[in-house]
């Protein structure tokens, strides 16, 4: 197998694997630690900030960013903070009166919309290769912008969540 095809096949084979194990989840209630909740967000806005931030290699530059380039980064963490509310509201949430504990069903949109980034994400950077001289825009703020969609979208899901998880108890007790 070619080098070209295994950068190609071993993603997509990684990502089936991820999308199967997750689909396998989606409809079943699965506990809810609220505690918890901050950590995927907090890595997300992490490893976001370090993406854009530090240099893609020891010892480049890092990337500069234009003012065009902030105003289409700052779009998509707008337009990630909406689709992560939405994503957030689609996700049930109720305790459990057996034990109280808190139970949240994922809805199979949020599946979905990660399908949906990684092929849009696969496909910019494919098309960057072919046609980066041509584009109005930097090729890599447009990846750099799915990147800040998808850390907007999961950091505003998990306020969401966190915000209605404390009144279903507040409401219970």
């Amino acid at each position: 197998m070619s080098p070209q095809t295994l950068q190609l096949v071993l993603p997509v084979a990684i990502i089936a694997v991820v999308f199967l194990l997750r689909a396998r989840r989606v409809g079943k209630p699965q506990p809810l630690k609220l505690g918890l909740l901050w950590l995927r967000p907090a890595l997300l806005l992490l490893a976001c900030a370090a993406i854009l931030f530090l240099p893609p290699r020891p010892g480049a530059a890092p990337l500069v960013l234009t003012p065009q380039d902030w105003v289409v980064l700052a779009f998509a963490a707008l337009a990630g903070a909406i689709g992560g509310w939405q994503l957030g509201r689609t996700m049930a949430i109720e305790v459990y009166p057996e034990d109280g504990t808190l139970m949240v069903t994922t809805s199979p949109v949020g599946l979905l919309v990660l399908a949906a980034l990684v092929i849009s994400r696969t496909v910019a950077r494919s098309e960057a290769g072919l046609a980066g001289a041509n584009w109005p825009l930097n090729p890599t703020v447009i990846v750099d912008a799915l990147i800040v969609f998808t850390a907007a979208m999961f950091t505003v899901r998990s306020v969401e969540m966190y915000l209605r998880a404390k009144k279903v108890m507040g409401e219970r007790g």
